[in-house]
C-alpha cells in the first residue's frame, strides 16, 4: 500500500485530512432523495473536504465533512471483506491493492439489515491511490435501476492535529 494510504488508513491514533473534492449528483429526484438521506455531500467543484480517521481497536471510525456537511460511517474487517455501517446502510466490500492503486469494491449491501440481492443493490468501484504526496480518492456510485446516484473525486493531505 502507497505511504500516504498507509498513514490515513493504518495509523493507531486519529489523523485528520484536508482538501478538496468534485461532487456531481444525478438530476433524478429519487437519487436526490437517496443522497439527502445518506447525508451525502451536495453537488460541486473545489468542494471543500475535511476527514478525521479514528481507530477504536479493531474497528475505524470516519467522520466527513463536505461543504459543512457531515456524515460518519464505522469500519470493520470480517472474513476479508471490510464492512462499513453508515446509517440504516451496511455496506461490504472487497479489498484490493493493484499497481499500487487501492480497491473497494462494494460485493454486499443491506439497508435496514435486509440483504439486497446483487441485482438490486448499488454500485460503487472506489479508488484510492497516492499521487504527488496527496491521498486521492474516487469514489462512484450507480444503481441498476437509476444509473449515476453521486460521484466525489478528489485530493487530501494530512494535518497534524
Amino acid at each position: 500500500m502507497p505511504p500516504i494510504l498507509r498513514q490515513a488508513h493504518d495509523a493507531d491514533d486519529r489523523r485528520l485530512w484536508v482538501g478538496t473534492a468534485v461532487v456531481t449528483r444525478s438530476a433524478n429526484p429519487i437519487a436526490r432523495l437517496l443522497c439527502r438521506m445518506m447525508k451525502l455531500p451536495s453537488p460541486g467543484d473545489d468542494v471543500p473536504v475535511t476527514i478525521l480517521f479514528e481507530r477504536t481497536g479493531t474497528a475505524e471510525r470516519w467522520s466527513r465533512t463536505f461543504a459543512g456537511r457531515r456524515y460518519r460511517s464505522s469500519l470493520a474487517e470480517r472474513n476479508g471483506l471490510m464492512i462499513e455501517r453508515m446509517g440504516p446502510a451496511t455496506n461490504i466490500f472487497q479489498i484490493s491493492i493493484i499497481a499500487g492503486l487501492l480497491h473497494l469494491d462494494l460485493v454486499g449491501f443491506r439497508f435496514l439489515g435486509i440483504p439486497f440481492p446483487r441485482w438490486a443493490r448499488p454500485r460503487c468501484h472506489a479508488r484510492e491511490r497516492e499521487e504527488a504526496g496527496h491521498y486521492v480518492f474516487d469514489v462512484p456510485v450507480s444503481l441498476p435501476w437509476l444509473g449515476h446516484v453521486i460521484r466525489y473525486t478528489g485530493q487530501m493531505e494530512r494535518i497534524d492535529d
